[in-house]
């Protein structure tokens, strides 16, 4: 998981489109599902949770709050569902959102690998870390993403994110380079992994 940087809107007709038709699966225990409109407040909130968690370890400063407020509210999610970019899986345990998964395409990978695919979020609550809900919305992204664009998904994790980087490590990717989010005057190191398979390592 990387810290996340500003997500925009585009209405581009040449833009790799997705699928977003993920069904929802016949498990009542936990469904997997692409998100729509109707999803939007649930994703922010879900959002600033996770990233507060992980990334507010010393409380919450101005840079953070400006950060949250205008990176991960409700109109940046809403935008992201309206993107033809961008596909969000959502993770759900009877109908309560519990993950949630965010690709967008037509995103080159700033190490350089053959991939057009970012994945740019993926965030489990919390409570259900070690559960497999993070590895199922991880497999459904890269089916999709060989799928439409015959590539491996490459994302940023950051530096300091030890389980995230462990996590990804135990699902085959590797890292390709570095790079780096600002947050007010403050650089944090990413490190750039790439997926297994087509495109990856």
């Amino acid at each position: 998981m990387s810290m996340p940087r500003p997500a925009t809107a585009t209405s581009t007709a040449s833009a790799e489109r997705l699928p977003l038709g993920l069904p929802a699966e016949p498990d009542a225990i936990l469904a997997l599902r692409s998100a729509g409109p109707g999803d939007a407040a649930r994703l922010a909130v879900l959002a600033t949770q996770v990233w507060l968690h992980t990334y507010a370890t010393d409380g919450i400063g101005d840079d953070i709050a400006r950060h949250v407020l205008s990176e991960l509210g409700v109109d940046r999610y809403a935008a992201l569902l309206g993107d033809p970019r961008t596909s969000v899986l959502v993770a759900e345990r009877g109908q309560r959102l519990v993950g949630m998964a965010v690709a967008r395409g037509k995103a080159p990978c700033p190490a350089g690998a053959p991939s057009t695919v970012e994945l740019q979020t993926l965030y489990v609550q919390a409570h259900f870390i070690g559960s497999g809900i993070g590895k199922r919305l991880l497999q459904a992204v890269e089916a999709q993403v060989l799928a439409a664009a015959d590539c491996a998904p490459w994302l940023m994790v950051n530096a300091r994110n030890d389980r995230a980087l462990a996590f990804y490590r135990r699902q085959g990717y590797t890292q390709i380079g570095t790079d780096w989010f600002v947050l007010g005057e403050t650089r944090h190191e990413n490190l750039v992994l790439i997926g297994p398979g087509r495109g990856g390592r």
